[in-house]
């Protein structure tokens, strides 16, 4: 699943191509999944002047004239295409741009003049949603927690928040409610820099665990958002670059030879 430094790349790109340009084509593939209402959205945002771009953790916005906003989730496989330009460097998209326009399982293709953007999603379950007003005062917004990169809290705050939670720290983060935009492997990511089991309680953690975690996430967040989300450029020591051996014949470790488990646990939130 695209997480936060894949979503703010996204987010980033579409500013600098799109500000300032006027939609002058819309058109969103009949699907009740991913919209709520293609024929409407369409007739609303065409011929409408993109004014601005803004994130949240995963879930990413464009702002258009009149206080109009454009609300995108990418769920598992979302991905956004600019025509004649590279696609994002997100291990696990399935599509296939070739030479064909719009891409296959486009369900949102926006077009500025000559600039043309597409929607991609092969699994449904992205979100795409039209919004009136400012965008931080939506409820797809508000609802989110604190953004790594975005607004951290302090030390002493993030600690009061953590040991207040008897539940997984892994489940914890990844909880959109509590720290919005962390996925899978930057939870894993963060916890291994930190030296903290997955299973372990989060209200058993103590200050200095909760210190490092933050220090963590912060570092893991913006390290990756600075890359522009380009694994090949992530610290060759980091995790991600070894975790996603489950599954095959030879075992996975780390480059001095350390294993790497796999583990399942309980996430109940409480």
């Amino acid at each position: 699943m695209p997480e936060l430094p894949d979503v703010e790349q996204a987010r980033k790109l579409l500013h600098e191509r799109c500000v300032g340009r006027k939609l002058t084509q819309v058109r969103a593939a009949s699907d009740s999944i991913v919209f709520a209402g293609a024929t409407d959205l369409e007739s609303r945002l065409r011929g409408r002047k993109m004014v601005g771009s803004g994130r949240r953790g995963k879930q990413f916005w464009l702002e258009f004239s009149k206080q109009l906003v454009l609300f995108v989730h990418f769920g598992m496989t979302g991905q956004v295409h600019v025509k004649g330009e590279s696609a994002s460097h997100y291990r696990k998209i399935e599509v296939d741009v070739g030479a064909d326009w719009p891409p296959q399982y486009t369900k949102l293709e926006l077009q500025f003049g000559q600039l043309q953007v597409a929607f991609t999603d092969p699994r449904r379950l992205g979100r795409i949603r039209l919004y009136e007003g400012v965008a931080s005062e939506s409820p797809i917004v508000s609802k989110l927690g604190f953004d790594p990169v975005i607004d951290p809290p302090s030390p002493q705050a993030f600690a009061e928040m953590v040991m207040r939670r008897k539940m997984p720290v892994k489940a914890l983060l990844l909880k959109q409610e509590f720290s919005a935009g962390v996925g899978n492997w930057i939870a894993d990511e963060v916890l291994f820099r930190s030296s903290i089991h997955p299973a372990q309680l989060a209200s058993t953690l103590t200050q200095v665990q909760t210190n490092e975690l933050l220090r963590q996430l912060k570092d893991v967040c913006g390290t990756a958002v600075a890359a522009n989300a380009d694994s090949r450029l992530f610290p060759k020591e980091w995790l991600f670059h070894y975790r996603w051996a489950k599954g095959r014949k030879q075992p996975a470790q780390m480059p001095d030879g350390r294993a790497i488990e796999f583990v399942t646990f309980s996430s109940s939130l409480r």
